[in-house]
Parts: C-alpha cells; sequence; structure tokens
C-alpha cells in the first residue's frame, strides 16, 4: 500500500473547533451572540419607551407645570403654574427614551431659525391682527372706546416680547410643538394631533382658569381659542417643515421650526398685554368672544387652504416626517 506524505512546508487543515482559528470563531460566535442580546434588550427597552413616552410626557408635564398650584392658598396672587413643565418634560422623556443623540436632536430645532420671510410675516402678524380686529369688532359692537393707556414705549414693549418668548415660547413650544406634535402625527391626521394636543395644552391652563378670582381667562372662549390656535401652530411647524425640505420633504430632517412658534405665541401674548387692559366688564368677556371666534375662522381657513391631513400646502403628497 502506497503512503502519501504531505509535501514539504505543507500544512494539515485545522477543524473548525481547532486550533487558533477555532478558538477565533468561537470567541466570535459568543461576542456576536452578547452583542444580539444586548441589541435585543436596547430594542426592546426603546420600543416600550417609545409606545409610552406621550403619555409619560404629558404626565411630567402636567406634575411639573402643576406642583406649586398648592402654593395658592398661600398667596393667592402667586403663579399657579410653572411654565417650564412642557419643556422639562421633553428633555427627560427624550433622555430615557433616545439618550443624548435624541435630546441633541430635540434641541437643535431650536436652531431652525432659516425659514422663508413669508413665514415670519405671519408668525408676527397674524396673530397681532387677530387681537386688533377683535378689539376693533368690540368697539364696533358698541364697546366705548377705550384708551389703550400710556405708550409703554419701544424698549420695554420688546423686553415684554422678549421675555415672553422665553417665559412663554420656549418653555411651551418646545414641549407641544417641537415634542409632543411629530408624535402624534405618527398615528393621527395633522389635524387630529393639532386637535388632540390642543384639548391636552388647554387642560393643561386649568390651574391659571381655576386660580383666577379676576376672570383675566373667560374659560370657555379661553379654551376654545387655545384648541384652534393649536391648530394653526402646527400648520406654521408644518409649513415651515414642508418650506424647509422642499423636494426632500419626506426625508427624516423635515422637522418645523418650533422658533416659530415660540414667536407667534409671544407675539400674541404681547399684543394681548398692550389691549385687553383697554376692556372691562361685559365688554371685555366680548372682546374674549370675538378673539376665540376669529381663532376658529383663521383655524377653518387653513385647513381648507393646506389640508387635514398635512396641514402642509405642498406638491409633495409623500408625508412628512412623522406625519401620516
Amino acid at each position: 500500500m502506497v503512503h502519501h506524505q504531505p509535501a514539504e512546508g505543507s500544512r494539515p487543515v485545522r477543524r473548525a473547533g481547532q486550533g487558533r482559528a477555532g478558538r477565533f470563531t468561537a470567541q466570535g460566535l459568543q461576542r456576536g451572540r452578547t452583542a444580539g442580546r444586548a441589541a435585543m434588550q436596547r430594542n426592546h427597552r426603546v420600543t416600550w419607551t417609545v409606545r409610552r413616552r406621550l403619555t409619560l410626557f404629558f404626565i411630567l408635564a402636567f406634575l411639573i407645570s402643576w406642583l406649586i398650584w398648592p402654593l395658592t392658598l398661600l398667596n393667592p396672587a402667586s403663579s399657579p403654574m410653572a411654565p417650564f413643565g412642557p419643556a422639562v418634560a421633553a428633555v427627560v422623556v427624550t433622555l430615557i427614551s433616545e439618550g443624548q443623540e435624541g435630546l441633541l436632536r430635540l434641541v437643535r430645532q431650536l436652531g431652525r431659525w432659516r425659514i422663508p420671510g413669508r413665514w415670519y410675516l405671519v408668525a408676527i402678524g397674524l396673530p397681532c391682527l387677530m387681537v386688533a380686529v377683535s378689539a376693533a369688532l368690540t368697539v364696533a359692537g358698541g364697546a366705548p372706546a377705550r384708551d389703550l393707556g400710556p405708550n409703554p414705549g419701544w424698549i420695554l414693549l420688546i423686553g415684554t416680547f422678549v421675555s415672553t418668548l422665553v417665559i412663554v415660547g420656549l418653555f411651551e413650544e418646545l414641549g407641544w410643538r417641537g415634542y409632543a406634535l411629530p408624535l402624534l402625527q405618527r398615528d393621527h391626521t395633522a389635524l387630529g394631533a393639532a386637535l388632540l394636543l390642543g384639548v391636552v395644552w388647554a387642560l393643561w391652563h386649568l390651574p391659571e382658569l381655576a386660580s383666577d378670582p379676576t376672570g383675566q381667562r373667560p374659560p370657555v372662549p379661553f379654551l376654545l381659542m387655545v384648541i384652534a390656535q393649536s391648530v394653526l401652530l402646527a400648520w406654521i411647524y408644518n409649513g415651515t417643515a414642508a418650506s424647509r425640505a422642499g423636494r426632500r420633504a419626506s426625508e427624516q430632517n423635515a422637522i418645523g421650526s418650533v422658533p416659530l412658534c415660540m414667536i407667534f405665541h409671544a407675539m400674541f401674548n404681547t399684543a394681548g398685554a398692550v389691549v385687553f387692559p383697554a376692556f372691562a366688564g361685559p365688554d371685555y368677556l366680548t372682546l374674549w368672544w370675538t378673539l376665540a371666534l376669529l381663532h376658529v375662522l383663521a383655524a377653518l381657513a387653513v385647513i381648507a387652504y393646506a389640508g387635514p391631513w398635512r396641514l402642509a400646502r405642498t406638491l409633495d403628497t409623500r408625508p412628512l416626517d412623522g406625519i401620516t
């Protein structure tokens, strides 16, 4: 019988489980299993949080903002709620569900100032127009043409706007429009999401309504106005997303402008601070009802113009990120 000897310099082939190569294979398989388990755990954690993060956000927003409400029993003149609840809740829930990367995406929304000029005209002009027209209609309906009082001056007026932009605009809009609205639009039309968020936003103001002995905010017209204003702000947010993204409107970076929503909110509050004190008694209530109805009419016009599905007028029929 002939025995074949291996050629000089050749090496025997090792089986998969033998030698260094076998050890490498076993180590690689073990590392793969470990990485797979870790990935499954991360995915499970993220999926669990994503499904519940809206609920967690709303609970935290209400809890943080309403935490000081009982203090009004000691000092009725104090503020019944902290305005930074929505922003803090958005930051906390984002950190839990998406980590630092998600938090950076949330905060980067505050840098979206490069928006077409027409949206600045909307954010600045529309709230001032609605307040002015509501005052004019109230006077035309029989209310005395009251003096608005001494001119506060541009410096004081600008200071009021800037402080409102931060205290009201930033603290609320980063949470409501920057965080909650895109999530709601994943399972609802833009109009449905705006209306749902409007109801939550209106209920969030409950301490101010319940702890307001002066009747500064008549409850029914105020709640109606807030819900309609939620539609207008959703239109601004989605419209600036479509304008910014252009042909890439369905890409992941098609996110609206939170700063424009902040400006709208701050301009409305600033205009109201100038006009509202000029009315009293039944005329003040008429002013509020007129303002609420103007908001509803403006919201209906926006729905007819931009469509209820997206609240954004664009030729691209594909949904924006987070909008179905």
